[in-house]
């Protein structure tokens, strides 16, 4: 089998990182450079599984909701992000405890 992982797997990956990163930094300030260096990628290489900054917040938070990550959705109920202010009712009170 191949030391090169799978698209899929890669790019799931980069967002679990960038969604752990998001918990100690904030969703807005996670960078390539930072999630590179975690996985072991160039900045351009996440720039490739992800695209653009706009997408990879878009992507984490998608995550975050997927996964009930309550403190980064409340940063994003904090920011109006937009995915965040449709999460479902009881995701939002429980994540506005975290504010």
């Amino acid at each position: 089998m191949s030391k090169r992982k799978l698209a899929k797997d890669r790019h799931d990956e980069v967002l679990d990182v960038a969604l752990s990163l998001s918990v100690s930094v904030g969703y807005l300030r996670v960078t390539r450079d930072a999630i590179a260096k975690q996985v072991g990628l160039t900045p351009q290489a996440i720039q490739h599984h992800i695209g653009t900054m706009a997408k990879l917040r878009r992507a984490i938070m998608r995550k975050a909701l997927a996964d009930e990550c309550l403190p980064v959705i409340a940063q994003g109920l904090a920011n109006r992000d937009e995915h965040a202010l449709k999460a479902p009712a009881d995701l939002i009170e429980r994540a506005r405890e975290w504010l």
